[in-house]
């Protein structure tokens, strides 16, 4: 664009000299037509180029660039007809100049919207207005007044009535568009109105002079028209382009005050016309006279169109007003409107009804004043004007008083208005929240309170962990978690209703042993968390009474009862998100049961470590059987009568790659967790008969044992698996022992009875493993569908030094003989242990004494080498 601007303010300078060495010369003006040209094609150019961003299409300055090149044809046609007839020769010149100048008034029109032109009988009053005294001020100015032109020949007479009709329907156009631009327009308006006005009597002139001969009005014309071509590429560029308008807002501002004037001074400049003709010693001619004359009923019929308008703008307006107050009035919204200094300018009657007083938020009181007083300052920083971008908005709560001196809560949707020179106020659109503040503090209560205890629950716990984590230079505090030990057995024995006397006396201990301001809180199930407050021995101080007070007996309506509890602490300054300190806490806890019931630990880096053990085992743990990673190992089963080997039990083992040999007692209880328990025992039991396959003693094939956990049990696949293995192995299946423990056969559930019938009816005996730990009962024996007796080592361990356990021992052997049950004794280590076992008459054992777990081919070599024969001090012992 600034090449354009330097390509027009250059092409003034050779037109200027053009035309200065043409009014000094004299003869032929064709040196000053030519510059004239010249111009006239650089200005087309610059409007067609400012054009093209501007608008799309033939419309606005890209039409407007179509006029100045029709003078120039003109000329063109002059220079190659050369006619000797003055007349013919402004014939030729207007014949393309006429339709030019309709091209640029067209031109001039489609600078702006339709919308800003669609005036009705407004805008046509206005148009002949400007028209009529566009004519007189040419007729005055330019041409005689006192008509001496109608001397010339008919045809120029018509051709000059002609040049002042096109220009007067160019500037009427130019003065008609200055009044209906908008603002930020009017500075190119303006230039187009001058442009305009040079180039009206410019052509005119010079049309007069051709007919009359007079050079020096010759000169003047071009001049003129050199001004105006300029100003038109001027006013092109000084174009910002249109700004579309919300419908919406109203057309005020400085083009609608310009338009409300210019008809005015259209009427003003007629009459100062016609003065000064009559001034002037000049006879006013009719056509001088019918002008004004047309002016001035055109100015009074403008003056009562604008009066209808204004008339109907207003009526509409008031019902406009009313329809909206009635709007307000009924919406459950309260509209409530401040000025600039944030007092009451307006409220909608919705308003008082809230507040129970019509009376309640005075026009003109302080809004500051009336709110609660924890609320003033929020409120008086959100609305301030500087808020954030563009002012104050979005959603502000605020509470105002209600007659009966209550505080309603309102939820307000703030609108600052303040920078709209119409309405200049911040409107809040109110609506009362009191119930539903309150339903949801009702609900929050619910969602962070445990409803057993009254206690916080673990959303309660979490969310004053993230507060407690967030506070700056707090003093230390420590998380406490208490987990209780026994509450299974007292749900067992008494119900829940007893359960949950017990939790609700267990959390009032708690609270009564902590400080007042250490937060107490159920975290689910027998667990409970306390965030103490001060230094590491203090804390580790409350968590031993803490255990104190769980353990003392609880005094419930069935009866008494104990519990233990174990305690993990962790160190808030550790760092961590609350998943975390959470984490720990739980790590430490587990340690601390694990160390023994009434035990308080600290969380310490090492149970980190074993917490990630255990994650990288799990991650690892699915399709290590693919990858080769996992072996099955035999431990020969002995018959203590015949001393050799009749049977043997599959262990699993797992090497990992980089943590190496990893026991089942670790990685099956991973695998339960993981859900792949049954895949890992389907590949177990797969591969052990498959090995086990062609072992025999004697002629007499070996039984295999296999373990199988509750949680294959539990998944309803265990008949399917053992049947898919036995038919695809060929191991007969009475040959499998399925060993499984006590609480997976006294499990709730009719499928566990029905799965062991089954198997039992397939042929495949079943096992009680680990018996003598935990709950075992002798009066389950009588009842459980099983084959064989299984002791455990915890059993089996003093057997040959307690009375008590010995006697047990030989009482256990001799029911289960009375039953018909095989009773195999587990984890024989020494000698003593093995003599007290024949004695007591128990049938079978294994143990490190007798053999260790062996690969299939050392089993294999033992049963082939020594017979089978497998005794301390005999050869084949391992």
């Amino acid at each position: 664009m600034d090449a354009l601007r330097w390509w027009l303010l250059a092409s003034t300078v050779p037109v200027g000299a053009a035309c200065a060495v043409s009014a000094a010369t004299a003869g032929p003006d064709a040196l000053g037509d030519l510059a004239l040209a010249a111009l006239g094609v650089a200005t087309a150019a610059v409007l067609w180029t400012a054009g093209r961003s501007r608008s799309a299409g033939l419309r606005g300055w890209r039409l407007f660039a179509l006029a100045p090149l029709m003078p120039v044809l003109g000329q063109v046609a002059v220079a190659v007809a050369e006619p000797q007839d003055p007349v013919l020769e402004v014939v030729l010149r207007w014949l393309p100049t006429v339709p030019g100048y309709v091209l640029a008034a067209a031109g001039i029109l489609t600078l702006v919207t339709p919308a800003r032109l669609r005036g009705g009988a407004r805008s046509a009053v206005e148009l002949a207005l400007f028209l009529i005294a566009c004519v007189l001020v040419l007729q005055v100015l330019v041409l005689d007044p006192d008509l001496g032109w109608r001397d010339l020949p008919p045809a120029g007479s018509a051709v000059l009535a002609a040049a002042v009709a096109v220009t007067s329907a160019t500037v009427a156009a130019a003065v008609l568009l200055l009044g209906v631009i908008e603002s930020r327009r009017q500075p190119m308006a303006l230039a187009l109105l001058g442009a305009t006005a040079l180039l009206a009597p410019g052509r005119v002139l010079g049309t007069s002079a051709l007919l009359t001969a007079e050079q020096g009005d010759g000169d003047v014309g071009r001049a003129l028209v050199a001004g105006g071509l300029v100003l038109l590429g001027a006013a092109a560029l000084l174009d910002p382009g249109p700004c579309p308008e919300p419908a919406a807002q109203p057309r005020n501002g400085r083009s609608t005050a310009l338009r409300q004037l210019l008809p005015h001074l259209a009427m003003t400049v007629a009459c100062i016309g016609a003065a000064g003709v009559s001034l002037g010693g000049h006879r006013i001619s009719p056509v001088i006279a019918v002008g004004g004359s047309l002016c001035a009923a055109l100015a009074v019929l403008h003056r009562w169109v604008t009066a209808r308008e204004e008339e109907r703008l207003g009526a509409r307006l008031r019902r406009s007003e009313a329809y909206f107050r009635s709007l307000v009035a009924a919406s459950s919204d309260a509209v409530l409107i401040l000025d600039r200094t944030l007092r009451v300018s307006w409220t909608s009657p919705t308003l008082g009804t809230t507040l129970g007083d019509p009376a309640a938020v005075p026009v003109g009181a302080d809004l500051l004043a009336l709110l609660h007083p924890d609320d003033v300052q929020p409120v008086a920083g959100a609305l301030q004007p500087g808020a954030g971008d563009g002012g104050p908005s979005g959603v502000l709560r605020l509470r105002l008083r209600h007659a009966d001196s209550t505080w309603r809560i309102l939820e307000a949707s703030v609108s600052d208005l303040r920078s709209d020179t119409v309405v200049g106020a911040v409107v809040l659109h109110c609506r009362d929240t009191t119930e539903r503040v309150a339903r949801e503090r009702t609900l929050e209560q619910v969602a962070f309170t445990d409803p057993v205890s009254g206690l916080p629950n673990r959303a309660g716990c979490e969310r004053t962990l993230e507060q407690a984590l967030t506070q700056a230079g707090a003093p230390p505090r420590s998380l406490l978690l208490v987990e209780l030990d026994g509450l299974d057995a007292v749900r067992e024995d008494a119900g829940r209703d007893v359960v949950t006397e017990v939790l609700v006396e267990v959390g009032r201990r708690l609270r009564a042993t902590v400080r007042a301001g250490d937060p107490v809180m159920r975290v689910g199930g027998g667990a409970f968390a306390v965030l103490a407050e001060g230094a590491p021995q203090a804390v580790d101080l409350l968590a031993d009474r803490c255990l104190s007070v769980v353990e003392q007996p609880l005094d419930t309506t069935a009866g008494v009862f104990d519990l233990g509890a174990d305690v993990g602490v962790v160190d808030l300054a550790t760092g961590g998100s609350v998943a975390e300190l959470m984490t720990r806490a739980e790590l430490a806890v587990r340690a601390a049961s694990a160390a023994g019931t009434g035990t308080a630990l600290r969380y310490r880096p090492a149970l980190g470590t074993a917490a990630e053990r255990r994650a990288r085992l799990r991650e690892d743990l699915p399709g290590a059987w693919d990858r080769g990673e996992l072996s099955v190992l035999f431990q020969p089963v002995v018959s203590l009568e015949e001393r050799r080997v009749t049977g043997c039990e599959a262990l699993l083992r797992w090497t990992h790659p980089e943590l190496g040999e990893v026991l089942p007692a670790e990685f099956v209880p991973i695998a339960e967790r993981a859900g792949v328990i049954g895949e890992l025992q389907r590949w177990a039991l797969e591969h052990a008969a498959t090995a086990a396959l062609p072992l025999s003693q004697g002629g007499t094939p070996l039984r295999l044992g296999v373990n199988i956990s509750a949680s294959h049990v539990a998944a309803r696949t265990l008949v399917r698996d053992v049947a898919a293995v036995l038919e695809s192995t060929g191991l007969a299946p009475e040959r499998l022992v399925l060993e499984v423990t006590e609480a997976t056969l006294t499990s709730e559930g009719e499928h566990v009875a029905a799965d062991i019938r089954a198997l039992r009816l397939m042929g495949v005996h079943v096992a009680l493993d680990d018996f003598g730990t935990g709950r075992s009962s002798l009066a389950h024996l009588t009842r459980l569908p099983i084959d064989v007796l299984k002791l455990d080592h915890s059993f089996v361990l003093r057997v040959d030094r307690d009375r008590q356990t010995r006697a047990l021992c030989e009482s256990v052997v001799g029911i289960a003989a009375a039953l018909g049950l095989d009773v195999v004794a587990e984890g024989v280590e020494t000698p003593a242990q093995l003599g007290a076992l024949r004695a007591a008459g128990c049938g079978f054992a294994q143990g490190f004494l007798l053999a260790r777990p062996m690969r299939v081919h050392e089993l294999a070599e033992v049963l082939g080498t020594g017979a089978g024969m497998v005794w301390p001090g005999l050869v084949g012992s391992r």
